[in-house]
């Protein structure tokens, strides 16, 4: 009887030993997600940006493993220079799936006041310099992402328009620069990258998707970009779901009620560091 036990014995701890080495064979093998970019992908929009970000909504979605190296005020020049980093470089190698968001700075920190007075009076003329600019620096982008990861999958966001009152259509020239590279690379260069039409789906919802700093998506707005996300991931065999799983609700602030201090002291600081770079630049 005793020796029936311990066979019994034996075969369960071999059983429970073979499932713990499934699991983490599967944890293991897990895709590799990284978010690149400005602060939309950063989730700045949000008072908890790294735990309810578009990205980490997706990661959380398909089972991914999550890592978002963006940051709040980068230009794609920056960007470029950025995947020079030793710690970036290599999170670009283990990567299978890449998010890109950038392009919306080149425009804002580029002096926006000038660019708006000069679309007001006709003198497009610093359109034309911003798209040579950033095109030069999207292809290097797309360009060493390639040299570091060749089989990766690339998903490069179009630009919204984020105005709600103000200077709408003067926003949207800009939004026409940045969107006319990157579609117009894509046309050159097909199937180098996926593009996620952000632009379309924000159109005319500025109001409902946009924080109350008026430049980022909100809680709902980083929803509707995960699930924009997720459709195309799915439809290229490498997501399970188009609809999105959200551990973390985003957390607008809207007013003192119902968020804590630290989380808006840390809000209006990561506010001031990006704006703070685009007044100084």
């Amino acid at each position: 009887m005793k020796s029936l036990k311990k066979i019994s014995a034996v075969i369960t701890a071999a059983v429970i030993l073979v499932c713990s080495f499934a699991i983490s064979s599967s944890a293991a093998g897990a895709k590799n997600y990284l978010l690149l970019g400005d602060s939309i992908a950063y989730g700045q929009g949000l008072l908890n940006a790294q735990d309810a970000c578009y990205g980490k909504i997706v990661a959380d979605t398909n089972g991914y493993n999550y890592t978002n190296y963006a940051v709040d005020g980068y230009t794609s020049e920056a960007l470029l220079k950025y995947l020079d980093v030793d710690f970036v470089s290599a999170g670009v190698r283990s990567a299978d799936i890449i998010s890109i968001s950038i392009g919306g700075n080149d425009f804002l920190t580029t002096n926006l006041l000038a660019l708006l007075i000069g679309a007001e009076t006709g003198n497009d003329s610093r359109f034309d310099k911003i798209e040579a600019e950033f095109s030069s620096n999207f292809s290097g982008i797309i360009s060493k992402i390639k040299s570091l990861n060749s089989h990766a999958a690339i998903l490069v966001q179009t630009v919204y328009n984020p105005s709600k009152f103000l200077f709408t259509e003067d926003y949207q020239k800009g939004v026409n620069v940045i969107n006319g590279v990157i579609r117009g690379y894509l046309g050159a260069h097909p199937g180098a990258y996926s593009i996620v039409e952000v632009e379309s789906a924000f159109a005319g919802h500025a109001r409902e998707y946009i924080a109350i700093d008026t430049i980022h998506p909100n809680s709902k707005g980083n929803l509707v970009i995960a699930r924009l996300v997720l459709q195309k991931l799915y439809a290229m065999g490498l997501g399970s779901s188009t609809e999105p799983v959200v551990n973390n609700p985003g957390i607008d602030w809207n007013g003192i009620s119902g968020s804590s201090f630290a989380e808006i002291i840390g809000y209006f600081f990561r506010l001031f560091s990006k704006y703070a770079g685009i007044l100084f630049a």
